[in-house]
């Protein structure tokens, strides 16, 4: 009897004791390891709640074994769901009720054919479709006139009705035209179908013009206050004297008065800058490491502004309620959105540039959807140097290759490296 791996055996326990959630987690591990075991294959098919996942399981097990009878009668179960059946049209001869065999065929009453219904088109088409229709109906029914006599054709413009019905229907053209004038300079598109529109054509929009952000200034450093020099003091000169007496007076001695000490300058302690506050940490859902998104930083010098990833979180698809969308917030120095900044998204066959949208909260300020899958999308913000997330994309870490809905929450600030 082969041993089976612990992670294996846990898997299959958690599986029949219906805690689905622990049993995906040990069973992905397990076909990680072991990528060849059908058994794991076959207990992880169970474990999803998605016919995707099941599907992609049992295909992973017949790839294997082609034998394998479990995985074959699965599949077939996931391919034949019963579908719709579209109701069959019944022929026009059925719903005339026969009469009996031996009476009179023209005594049956045949129903007239009912008018196939109209297509009922909204808009000022439909507006202007049903003027020109009236007017046209209005101008039959004006046209009706009796029949002229033998051998002398009627003209048409001779008839005062036909007049009348061409100013019925020119006014009612006119009308038709002034209602689609008015239409069209009411509505204004709003934000979202722009971003909508230029993400079918997959071309980048222009850059719009960005808000101001605060300047950096920097306080001015103290500057050493001068000390007051020394004055020398002057010195007194000695005088001589003669007495009338013949002897000699002595001389007096000269004294030197002792000059002031020059006072050194007290050394003065440098000024030193204020230290800036360190960076806040980065909020990073641990579930994006196993999905396989990568944080790549911007590389700058110490003093340069960049743009930051300060928090990144990821939706699964009960979470997201069906949605499949990046969302990004562009943060400035003070914390408030920068309305108009471009965020830049990266896929292998292009790029498209989307301004941030001044949106009221809690809306994000831009919405990106995605359409495939894990490992093919980046987002960044554009002008400066900035952060780039990258390996974004639908799917889940137990089927990474199906278009599951997922979203991705970014938010980037402006930050002095």
């Amino acid at each position: 009897m082969i041993k089976q791996h612990p992670l294996l055996s846990e898997g299959i326990k958690a599986a029949k004791a219906g805690d689905k959630a622990q049993a995906r987690r040990l069973l992905t591990q397990a076909v990680q390891r072991n990528p060849e075991s059908v058994e794991a294959w076959i207990w992880l098919s169970s474990a999803l709640d998605t016919p995707q996942g099941r599907a992609f399981c049992l295909e992973k097990v017949l790839s294997i074994d082609p034998t394998n009878r479990p995985a074959q009668r699965g599949l077939a179960a996931l391919r034949a769901r019963p579908a719709q059946p579209p109701p069959t049209p019944q022929r026009p001869e059925a719903a005339i009720a026969l009469p009996p065999r031996g009476e009179d065929v023209a005594a049956a009453p045949v129903p007239p054919p009912r008018p196939a219904p109209s297509r009922r088109i909204s808009g000022p088409w439909s507006r202007l479709k049903a003027g020109a229709a009236g007017g046209l109906s209005r101008l039959r029914d004006r046209l009706k006139v009796g029949a002229a006599p033998a051998g002398r054709p009627v003209r048409l413009w001779s008839q005062p009705r036909f007049w009348q019905a061409v100013v019925i229907c020119l006014g009612a053209i006119a009308l038709a035209l002034a209602g689609v004038l008015a239409y069209d300079a009411i509505k204004q598109p709003a934000g979202d179908e722009f971003v909508s529109a230029g993400m079918l054509a997959m071309a980048a929009s222009p850059y719009p013009q960005r808000t101001l952000r605060p300047t950096y200034t920097t306080s001015p450093l103290p500057t050493d206050t001068p000390l007051p020099t020394d004055t020398a003091t002057p010195l007194p000169t000695p005088t001589f004297t003669e007495t009338p007496t013949p002897s000699p007076t002595p001389t007096p001695t000269l004294t030197l008065t002792p000059q002031p000490t020059r006072r050194s300058a007290a050394p003065t302690a440098a000024a030193t800058s204020t230290p800036r506050p360190p960076l806040l940490p980065l909020v990073w859902d641990p579930r994006l490491t196993a999905l396989g998104v990568r944080l790549e930083p911007a590389k700058v010098s110490p003093g340069v502004a960049y743009w930051r990833l300060v928090e990144a979180r990821w939706a699964d698809e009960h979470e997201s309620g069906g949605d499949h969308t990046i969302y990004v917030e562009v943060l400035g120095l003070r914390g408030s959105r920068v309305v108009g900044q471009p965020v830049i998204f990266e896929w292998s066959s292009g790029s498209l540039t989307l301004p941030v949208q001044d949106r009221p909260a809690p809306e994000w300020g831009v919405n990106f959807p995605t359409f495939a899958t894990l490992g093919s999308y980046s987002a960044r913000v554009g002008v400066e140097p900035s952060d780039r997330v990258a390996g974004m994309g639908m799917g889940t870490v137990d089927a990474p290759d199906f278009t599951i809905h997922t979203c991705f929450y970014l938010t980037f600030r402006l930050t002095l490296r």
